[in-house]
């Protein structure tokens, strides 16, 4: 298939590698998929390298997005560089210069990029960042980042960082907040709370 050429084929999962380039395709199934400059609508692998393109869901172990839009990400390691996604789902996911609506993550590692609401299990740190709302079960870390919603068993806040609203067990660091961090004693039931709220903009946002 030539460069540019638009295809709806299916390409099946028998291991190996795809490459397209200048291509859109429907659904992709391998062990690596790369894609440049083309479109599909579902990718299904163990590694999927995505580069100036557009990707409606994308499902591998690893999954690298350069200058890339998706809407559904879902994988173990999830890197964003100067993309965006709706949702994704990741045990570690990493964004520099990018941004995304929702994230359900075990750890999230964000650098000048953007995001509306992130739910993790584990660690978050912001840097040079902002997020509307950050709900963690680890340590939320922040430095020159803001938020509207910040919440974590421990916050750490670096110089230039705020937020309008911070509930953490313990906090290190200078917080500048709206309203200010509530005690340890607080925390499990806004928590809840908050979460409970986050998981409806997720349904209205990305269903």
């Amino acid at each position: 298939m030539t460069d540019g050429e638009k295809s709806n084929d299916t390409a099946p999962a028998n291991g190996g590698e795809i490459e397209v380039t200048g291509q859109d395709v429907n659904n992709l199934q391998a062990d690596t998929v790369t894609i440049r400059y083309g479109r599909a609508n579902e990718i299904r692998a163990k590694t999927a390298l995505i580069s100036l393109a557009g990707v409606g869901r994308v499902e591998a172990d690893t999954v690298e997005l350069r200058q890339t839009g998706a809407q559904r990400v879902q994988g173990n390691a999830v890197t964003i560089r100067q993309g965006g996604a709706v949702q994704a789902g990741a045990e570690s996911l990493s964004i520099t210069q990018g941004g995304l609506v929702f994230a359900e993550t075990t750890e999230a590692n964000l650098t000048a990029s953007n995001a509306g609401a992130i739910l993790a299990s584990g660690n978050v740190k912001l840097n040079q960042s902002m997020a509307r709302a950050v709900i963690s079960r680890g340590e939320v870390t922040m430095d020159q980042s803001g938020g509207g919603i910040i919440m974590g068993r421990n916050v750490s806040t670096g110089d230039n960082s705020g937020t309008i609203l911070m509930v953490a067990g313990r906090v290190t660091g200078n917080v500048n907040a709206v309203f200010g961090p509530a005690s340890s004693a607080a925390f499990g039931a806004a928590f809840a709370l908050v979460l409970a709220l986050v998981l409806w903009l997720k349904r209205r946002l990305v269903d």
